[in-house]
């Protein structure tokens, strides 16, 4: 693996772990605050995140594919 291929892939490891932590803490957010706002219980909360995080697990996944898929392409190189 050359340098500048190796470089890229730690610009998009990068990209995907600030990105993918942002996704997750408003996840956890958004499940905590609607806990809170509707006083659910453990049920609510189990529905709450079983509609939550699949829609994170996309995001990150997107997230991870885009960010390697931009950081290879040619026309990016310096």
């Amino acid at each position: 693996m050359s340098t500048t291929k190796f470089t890229a892939f730690l610009t998009a490891i990068g990209a995907i772990v600030l990105i993918g932590s942002e996704i997750w803490l408003a996840a956890v957010g958004a499940i905590w605050a609607f806990h809170g706002y509707f006083d659910m219980g453990l049920i609510g909360d189990g529905i709450l995140i079983a509609l939550v995080a699949p829609l994170a697990l996309w995001a990150t996944w997107m997230t991870a594919k885009l960010a390697i898929a931009a950081e290879l392409n040619p026309e990016n190189a310096d």
